[in-house]
């Protein structure tokens, strides 16, 4: 780490130390627009997927409730505008399946469930409507209208032998006119006249044909003509010759001609019968039709024991029988709608789970889907804390080791430094030769001029140690004390010949030193580093000055050849 350290240069530490910064702070922003991204994903995803199935859901719900509406508004109005908005629903219904269908793989296997049932559903309304139409959508089509178009003309026809108020009539008048025969009281003869006058009305008012009304009028207009003279004979006092007369014979022709045109209670069977029809159609209850084909044969039986004639009998036969014919066909047009419906209803009853499977699937899909996005918001958001935490802690961690890099080579400097200035024992700063850093290259510098002290210290020493040698073996005056002296100045050549070994040592690795530096520049092609001057210059100048140190030494001249001879250092080894 210190090797690695000493590489980098003060403003280089500083600019890596805020490009660490920067870096986890990008980095923090990056995982921040990460999870943010994430997060919007999540909620695109969510309304991409999860809130269109659930409005699809809805909107088919919906529909499908429009479907059910529109069918049973057909059902009971028969109207073809129903069976069209049917359609319409079931198309969108159709049309917001296949868009279900793209979500995802759920709803497409959820539409595949739906698509046969509503199809089967659709063709079920589709053959109910069918039969509905076949049985007529109103009173005027269909089987309905065709049986209604042979009652009507049946009623109408029914209307021209509904002559039971003109036939009271007639008996009325011949009683009048019996009692008047008896009695001879003018009122009876008022009675009778007026009797005349009320069947004219009568027949003036009914739906007989204008022959027989015509037939009719002729004969009421005689019979009142030839009543007169027979009324004024009675009343005279004159023979009533046993009610015989013109009149009587008048009488016996409209009697003749009303029973010619009468089918007795021939209208009331007929409406009898419209009722028992009308209450089929109302309620549909079963009991009805055989009620319908037993008055009409009460009907028949009417018609052949009436007095008309054989074409009208076959003519209200004919009628009776088409209009029957066509009422049980209508009976049984009903029954197999009965079928169809109750069919179209199982059909939609199995639609109808599906969709409030789908529709509830998809709520809590939507809900787990809610809840699973906002857990993930949170954890994203306490990751993001966590991370500007971390990375806010890495960033001071780092800035602290930077600065720590810096400081505490400084504070050692300036411990030796003071160290120096009051000659106390100095140690080395820690170094690494070669290194590119200011404070590396600092201590170095300072490392070289605590050893050019120890060396001059130490070379000073022994130089005050040799001349004090030498002093004390000039004064000598014993052997003793020569010998000692002798044995001093040897010590002090031996002290002398370490320091020029180290010296030697020290020159020898500045040399290897300058070789490798000149051996880097040559190979580089870029041409020479400031780097590589200022280590060549540093190498120099430390040569320079172990060189001084020796060259000081041997300039020292020698006081004698003795003194020359006795202090001579030993060769450097």
């Amino acid at each position: 780490m210190n090797r690695l350290s000493s590489q980098l240069r003060i403003g280089e530490k500083i600019g890596l130390g805020f490009a660490v910064v920067c870096l986890l702070f990008f980095a923090v922003v990056g995982y921040y627009h990460h999870t943010l991204r994430s997060v919007t994903g999540d909620y695109k995803h969510l309304l991409a997927v999860f809130e269109t199935r659930k409005s699809l859901a809805l909107a088919i719900e919906i529909e499908m409730a429009a479907v059910r509406d529109a069918e049973k508004a057909f059902l009971i109005a028969h109207k073809e505008q129903f069976a069209q908005e049917v359609d319409e629903h079931l198309q969108v219904l159709f049309d917001k399946l296949a868009l279900l269908a793209a979500v995802d793989e759920d709803s497409r296997q959820t539409v595949d469930q739906l698509r046969p049932l509503l199809t089967g559903y659709r063709d079920s309304f589709h053959a109910v409507a069918e039969a509905w139409r076949s049985m007529g959508l109103d009173e005027n089509s269909g089987v309905q209208g065709a049986f209604r178009s042979k009652i009507h003309r049946l009623h109408e026809l029914a209307g021209r032998y509904s002559v039971d108020r003109l036939y009271a009539g007639l008996l009325q008048l011949r009683r009048h006119e019996k009692d008047l025969a008896l009695r001879r009281d003018l009122r009876y003869a008022e009675q009778v006249r007026r009797q005349v006058g009320e069947l004219v009305q009568m027949v003036k008012g009914s739906e007989l044909p204008a022959a027989v009304k015509a037939q009719l009028l002729d004969d009421l207009r005689q019979y009142a003509q030839s009543f007169e003279p027979f009324a004024r004979e009675l009343l005279a006092g004159g023979n009533a010759n046993g009610g015989m007369g013109r009149f009587r014979d008048a009488a016996h022709r409209i009697e003749a001609v009303l029973k010619a045109n009468h089918v007795p209670h021939l209208e009331n069977s007929i409406l009898q019968l419209r009722r028992r029809e009308k209450d089929f159609l109302l309620r549909g209850d079963e009991s009805y039709p055989p009620m319908v084909a037993e008055i009409a044969r009460g009907i028949r039986a009417q018609i052949a024991a009436s007095a008309i004639a054989d074409a009208d009998k076959a003519l209200l036969s004919g009628l009776l029988n088409d209009y029957q014919s066509s009422f049980f066909v209508l009976v049984a047009q009903r029954a197999r709608i009965a079928e169809l419906t109750r069919a179209m209803d199982a059909a939609a009853q199995r639609v109808a789970p599906l969709l409030t499977s789908n529709s509830a699937q998809a709520n809590q899909m939507m809900s787990q889907r809610i809840e699973e996005t906002s857990l993930a918001a949170q954890t994203s958001a306490r990751l993001a804390v966590g991370a500007m935490l971390a990375a806010t802690i890495l960033g001071a961690l780092f800035a602290v080791l930077i600065t720590r890099r810096i400081v505490r080579p400084l504070r050692e400097m300036a411990g030796l430094l003071d160290n120096l200035a009051y000659g106390a024992p100095t140690p080395r700063v820690a170094a690494v030769p070669g290194g590119r850093d200011e404070v590396n290259a600092m201590a170095l510098s300072l490392n070289a001029l605590i050893g050019h002290r120890a060396n001059f210290l130490a070379w000073w020493k022994s130089s005050l140690q040799e001349m004090n040698a030498e002093r004390t073996l000039q004064a000598a005056s014993s052997r003793d004390e020569r010998e000692q002296a002798i044995a001093e100045l040897r010590a002090v050549g031996m002290a002398r010949v370490e320091q020029l070994n180290a010296m030697r040592g020290r020159l020898l690795a500045e040399v290897d030193d300058i070789i490798a530096t000149t051996q880097r520049v040559q190979s580089n092609h870029s041409g020479t580093t400031f780097d590589d001057a200022k280590r060549i210059e540093h190498a120099a100048r430390e040569i320079a000055t172990l060189l001084e140190i020796v060259g000081g030494h041997l300039s020292v001249p020698a006081n004698d050849a003795g003194s020359s001879s006795a202090t001579a250092p030993p060769a450097l080894v």
